[in-house]
Order: C-alpha cells, then sequence, then structure tokens
C-alpha cells in the first residue's frame, strides 16, 4: 500500500502538470431543441458504427440474383432476392451514415494538424534545425488518425455504401428476369458493377493495413531498447500486438473479399469464400470498438514532451483502472487519492484527468445546481467552472462531492482506457523518434 500510495502521489502532481493545458476546467453549454448541449469542444470520438461491421453481408446480397440467373425464377429465388435486395439498400443507410461520422472526426483532426504545423513552424530552431520532438510526435499521432477515420471509414463506407445500393438495385432487377434487357442489366449491376467497389477498397485497405503494420512494428523495436520491462511487457506490447494483428486480418479481409465478389459474378463458389470474410469483418468492427478505438479532446499540448512523464502517467493509468476494477466504489476516492470530504481536491482530480465535461453533465442535470448556476430556467448557455463550483453556496458542497463521486465512477474507468491507448500511441512515436536521434536518446531514458 505504501508503494501505491507514493505512486498515486507523484503521478497524480505529474499528471496534473501535463495535463493543465490540455484540459479544460470550463465547460460551457448552450441551448439545443429544449436540452444542453456541450459546445467549443473538439472531440475525436470512438464512435464507428457496429452495423458497418455487416457491410461485407450486404455485398452478398445478391447471392440468389447470381445462382439462380435463369428464367423462370423459382418462387423461394424470388424471396431471397427481395430479402438480399433489402438488406443491401439497408445496409447502404449505415454505411453512409457512418462516413459522415467519420468525416465529422476527420475534418476536426484537419483542424488540429493545421494548428500543429502552425506550432512547428513557431517553434522551429534555426540553430539545430530541429522541429521539437513532442510536436512531431503529436503531428504522427494525428496522421494515423486521419488515415483512419479516411481509409477505414469514409473510403470504406463510401464504397461499399455505393456498392450496397448498385447490388440491391440489380437484385431487385433479378426478380423481373424474364425480360432479356432486365436481365442483362440485373447481372452488370449485381455482378461486376456492384462488386468492384469492394474490390477496389480491398486493395487500398491492404495498403494501408500495412504501414498501421509497419508503424506498430517500428514502435516495438524502439520500445525494446528503450523501456523497462513492466511498461512494455504490461501495456505497450499488448496494444502493438493487438493493432498488428488488426491490421494483418483487415488487410487480408479486404483482399479476399473484393477477389471473392468479382468470382461471384460467374462461380457460386465465391460466396462460400466470402463467409469467413463475413465474419472477420464483424470481429474487427468489434474489436477496434472495444480494444483498439480511444476518444481525446483535440486542443493545445504540452509545451515539452519526456519519455518519462508519459511512463509515470501510464503507470498510475494502470494503477487507477486496477483500482475501478477491483475496489467497491465507496473506496475510489481515497485510493485514487482524493480527500473524501475536500471539494477542491475533487475538482482538482477531475480537471486533472479529464473528466470536468462529465462532472458538468452531470451538474447540470441537478435542479438546484441548475438554478444556482444559470440565468433561468430559459437561459441560451450555461457555463460551469471550477472557481464558480467553489465559490457556491457550502450548502451545495456535500451534492457537489456526492456528484463528484458519481461522475468519477460512471466515466473513469472508461476515461482511463481511452487515455491509456492514446498516451501509448504517443510513447510509441516518441521512442520511434528519439531512436533515430541520439541527441534525444538520453532525454527519453
Amino acid at each position: 500500500m505504501d508503494g501505491d500510495s507514493t505512486l498515486e502521489k507523484s503521478v497524480g502532481d505529474a499528471s496534473t502538470e501535463e495535463t493543465e493545458d490540455t484540459h479544460s476546467n470550463s465547460a460551457t453549454f448552450i441551448r439545443h431543441r429544449g436540452s444542453y448541449v456541450l459546445t467549443n469542444r473538439q472531440t475525436l470520438k470512438n464512435n464507428l458504427l457496429p452495423a458497418v461491421g455487416y457491410l461485407e453481408l450486404a455485398n452478398a446480397g445478391d447471392f440468389a440474383a447470381n445462382v439462380w440467373n435463369m428464367a423462370p425464377i423459382p418462387i423461394y429465388a424470388v424471396v431471397l432476392m427481395a430479402i438480399g435486395g433489402t438488406i443491401a439498400l439497408c445496409m447502404s443507410c449505415f454505411a453512409f451514415r457512418d462516413a459522415w461520422l467519420g468525416w465529422c472526426n476527420f475534418r476536426q483532426l484537419c483542424e488540429e494538424r493545421r494548428r500543429l504545423q502552425a506550432e512547428i513552424e513557431s517553434n522551429f530552431s534555426k540553430e539545430t534545425e530541429k522541429i521539437d520532438i513532442g510536436l512531431r510526435c503529436y503531428l504522427d499521432v494525428n496522421r494515423r488518425e486521419m488515415g483512419t477515420e479516411f481509409f477505414d471509414r469514409i473510403v470504406m463506407d463510401a464504397l461499399m455504401g455505393f456498392g450496397a445500393i448498385v447490388v440491391s438495385v440489380g437484385t431487385y432487377m433479378a426478380i423481373a428476369g424474364a425480360n432479356e434487357k432486365v436481365w442483362l442489366a440485373s447481372n452488370l449491376l449485381s455482378g461486376y458493377i456492384g462488386n468492384s467497389p469492394a474490390a477496389l477498397f480491398g486493395l487500398m485497405n491492404a495498403l494501408w493495413s500495412a504501414f498501421v503494420w509497419i508503424r506498430a512494428a517500428r514502435h516495438g523495436t524502439a520500445a525494446a531498447k528503450e523501456l523497462g520491462l513492466n511498461i512494455a511487457k504490461y501495456q505497450l506490447e499488448p496494444r502493438l500486438r493487438a493493432v498488428k494483428v488488426h491490421a494483418v486480418i483487415s488487410g487480408t479481409t479486404g483482399v479476399v473479399a473484393g477477389f471473392a465478389s468479382m468470382v461471384t459474378a460467374k462461380m457460386w463458389w465465391g460466396y462460400v469464400v466470402l463467409i469467413p470474410c463475413i465474419i472477420s469483418s464483424i470481429w474487427l468492427n468489434y474489436f477496434w470498438r472495444r480494444r483498439l478505438g480511444y476518444e481525446r479532446v483535440l486542443s493545445k499540448f504540452p509545451s515539452e514532451l519526456r519519455a518519462e512523464t508519459l511512463v509515470q502517467e501510464l503507470r498510475f493509468i494502470s494503477y487507477a483502472q486496477s483500482v475501478f476494477r477491483d475496489t467497491p466504489s465507496s473506496h475510489f476516492s481515497e485510493k485514487l487519492g482524493i480527500e473524501t470530504a475536500s471539494l477542491p481536491s475533487a475538482l482538482k482530480f477531475i480537471e486533472a484527468n479529464g473528466l470536468f465535461d462529465d462532472f458538468s453533465r452531470h451538474v447540470l442535470r441537478e435542479t438546484r445546481l441548475f438554478a444556482a448556476l444559470s440565468d433561468g430556467p430559459d437561459c441560451e448557455s450555461v457555463t460551469i467552472t471550477s472557481q464558480t463550483l467553489l465559490k457556491a453556496d457550502p450548502s451545495f458542497a456535500p451534492l457537489l462531492l456526492e456528484i463528484a463521486q458519481a461522475c468519477v465512477s460512471q466515466n473513469g474507468l472508461r476515461h482511463f482506457v481511452y487515455r491509456e491507448r492514446y498516451l501509448l500511441e504517443v510513447l510509441g512515436c516518441y521512442l520511434r523518434y528519439a531512436s533515430l536521434e541520439p541527441e534525444e536518446q538520453s532525454e527519453a531514458q
């Protein structure tokens, strides 16, 4: 316990120091459709839709149209065509919805990239002609995140969604296959034209997956040289291994599914090959959402990045996750170094660990607190700051402490899981760049 207390204190201080520029102590909400929503906060969302994992199933929606490519068409084949065409059409809606969500993430990442490039230009050392290693790391992570949103979401959803619509139209037309012109058009739409977008995406995805795998492998090589055993073995290596597994399976699935989809236009056994691809796509979607994806606020970055600070915070995050998993909620505070009856202590922890937005949402749900912090029940905006809460009527302190504990209990584990995934990305980049620059190696050790 003494070791844990020391860790919790030292890392808590380090976390506060590092994140004071990256986490906000204020939140502004505006009235929108009868409720209040957070504004002016750019956030990378882990919002990949589960439904897009089934896009390969939509690609196989023309099964009945291609297998029973004859006239007259059996009744059961007509029913299967109607079902397959409907599934493909419905899946295209999910694809375009996910493409929009991916575009929102991508657009915000582009804005962050412009800010980073501006900071790099302003911090460029003309004497040494060196770019700050921390800014290089953040830019590298931003580049990977942009690639993921672009290739794995926008491009995939656009191509697969368009292909699903074409397949759906061709499958519906196959029902009227007794007409020769309709039959020919149906064969083209549900065959090569409808399936070619999946083949194109398979090739593009294979190239992107290869890049992701090589990047993770380089991070692993650098970590083996620079990091201590515990961090490398129990946090970074599992993350890199998961990234590489996802990249290999994703790249392979895309190529095989693209090949099989083109084969299905003439050969029924192409659908047999598609079965493991469909299962794989569903698993990849789940694996990304639950094991690899993360959320983070897109904001300013610490002026100085050091491996020691990252490692220290990762140790605390690992400790905090064990607290959330193994400790009853009533004992979270003392384990995490929060003074039980101290509102300033609770707010300091919430601010330092990026939970202030979630905490503010909880505060607004309380009628008494909303009345005290707002200009009235119909006000257009509400701004909550830590100073406002500390200066509020002392009678609100017990309620605010209760809300703080509920916020940490409900959102703490997810926050620390996401924070760990992001920091491991940053750490991998740091170690990679440090290994390429001898003068930086002494700083990273």
